[in-house]
């Protein structure tokens, strides 16, 4: 599931920096091939979150694939591969806190 988030963060993070650097019509050759890498590993994500349920990160993935299909279109692209990038992160930050969480339940249990 973090190499999911990792791929997704990392074309949404060149998106977005080709969002800030190219020029608008040059842009979608970058966009649009990161909008379906980042569309197809989703659906990854959005499976991975759901069993067992996380909800944030779940929540996180889901939300992903509509920015995704936005990214296609031909608007902003940088916000909105930054916003990608946003959710994934915090999607990461979740997962790893639930992780900390149920390690400490299982420690206490145990002792």
């Amino acid at each position: 599931m973090t190499a999911l988030r990792a791929v997704i963060a990392l074309f949404a993070l060149v998106a977005g920096v080709a969002g800030l650097l190219i020029p608008q019509p040059e842009v979608f050759a970058f966009s649009s091939s990161a909008a379906l890498v980042i569309l197809i590993t989703g659906c990854g994500a959005v499976a991975a979150d759901a069993l067992p349920v996380q909800r944030l990160p779940l929540v996180c993935s889901l939300l992903t694939l509509p920015l995704a299909v936005v990214l296609f279109r031909p608007f902003s692209v940088a916000p909105i591969a930054f916003a990608i990038l946003a959710l994934q992160l915090l999607a990461l930050w979740a997962a790893r806190r639930a992780g900390r969480a149920g390690t400490a339940a299982a420690t206490a249990a145990r002792a």
